[in-house]
């Protein structure tokens, strides 16, 4: 989908060390937030700037925010109910759900990495987002650079129950770590569930606060999690329909299946774990370009990939012993013994050997 692919461009730019502002601008672009009228052109500010400006009639905390690791920000644009009824009906104004939201501000900060590998936790970025949001009678959402990281926080805030013209700030959800280099199929999923046109199909809202509310959801931990495990349920019942394993020793079939399937999928769920979290897995493995390079897909079932690259990975290379000092550990055999784990399999699928014991190496 075309909207896919400009969320995605739009994160590679923001690889570029210049022009966060612009570059910022173009990624909310990507998702329909584009508001021309209201845009800043502001040439960026520190976080001594920003608490000269916005912060001086607030309670705000520099520490919370870490306003000395600023390198750069930008008010980016306001958006307003105005530009959002022009892309969507019936777009109300108003007070709903003990709530008065009329506009919305959007920042980007660039913040300079931490010493060392810590980096900035979740409940930093949500402290700085809490501190942002005192200094404004709307309601910020605020795109985070770290590096070749990007993060995106909104804040949940309700009218005070004795003044309406106080917001008591709440909750703070965020997407963190996208890789602005290599972003990940997920993260560019969950973008695109933040956009206009995905969210004028599910949910709908009708104004401000039903949109705020459909952020908060969509980047909620739990709704996430409830959302994967939902669609991992309709991968597997539908997979089962289709696919199959050797049955050497009389199964009943159904059950193999089932059994199997799971095992298969625990496995890379785990694989990718480590993939994401400690990159000891490297991406090419799960890159077809890569791969096209080195493996022959000539098996006549159709599982080239699982057998030469996955069966490869979780055994003779995952779940094995490394005994780099003993003579040909981790070898390929052609014909290994059974039940032989530390032999690599499946010559005859791989054209570049060398190329692929690399990768698992």
């Amino acid at each position: 989908m075309q909207i896919k692919q400009n969320i995605q461009n739009a994160i590679l730019r923001l690889a570029e060390d210049d022009n966060l502002h612009q570059n910022a601008i173009a990624l909310f672009d990507a998702l329909g937030y584009n508001t021309v009228a209201r845009r800043s052109d502001d040439n960026g500010f520190t976080g001594d700037d920003f608490i000269e400006n916005f912060a001086s009639n607030t309670v705000f905390s520099q520490e919370r925010a870490f306003t000395q690791n600023w390198l750069q920000a930008h008010l980016l644009f306001q958006l307003t109910g105005d530009e959002i009824a022009k892309q969507v009906d019936l777009f109300n104004k108003g007070r709903f759900d003990n709530q008065i939201i009329e506009s919305y501000l959007f920042f980007a900060i660039d913040l300079e990495p931490k010493q060392g590998d810590k980096n900035y936790s979740r409940t930093d970025l949500a402290n700085i987002t809490r501190e942002v949001n005192k200094c404004f009678i709307m309601p910020a959402m605020i795109l985070f650079r770290v590096g070749d990281k990007l993060s995106l926080s909104v804040i949940n805030r309700r009218l005070h129950k004795s003044n309406d013209n106080r917001d008591v700030l709440e909750k703070v959800t965020l997407i963190k770590d996208i890789n602005t280099q290599n972003p990940n199929r997920g993260h560019i999923e969950i973008l695109f569930s933040l956009s206009i046109e995905e969210l004028k199909r599910e949910p709908k809202f009708t104004n401000f606060v039903e949109l705020h509310h459909a952020w908060m959801k969509t980047l909620d931990t739990k709704e996430l999690n409830k959302r994967f495990y939902k669609e991992l349920s309709y991968w597997y019942f539908e997979s089962l329909k289709h696919i199959r394993f050797p049955n050497d020793i009389g199964e009943n079939d159904e059950e193999l299946k089932a059994k199997s399937l799971i095992r298969m999928l625990t496995r890379l769920i785990f694989v990718w774990f480590l993939k994401e979290k400690d990159e000891l897995v490297p991406d090419a493995l799960f890159d077809k370009k890569t791969l096209d390079d080195i493996l022959d897909y000539k098996d006549k079932t159709g599982s080239t990939y699982y057998k030469a690259v996955l069966q490869n990975l979780f055994f003779a290379t995952l779940n094995t012993e490394m005994n780099s000092d003993k003579n040909n550990s981790r070898s390929m055999s052609k014909q290994p013994a059974y039940g032989s784990q530390y032999y690599y399999r499946y010559q005859r699928f791989i054209k570049n050997q060398d190329a692929l014991m690399a990768l698992f190496e």
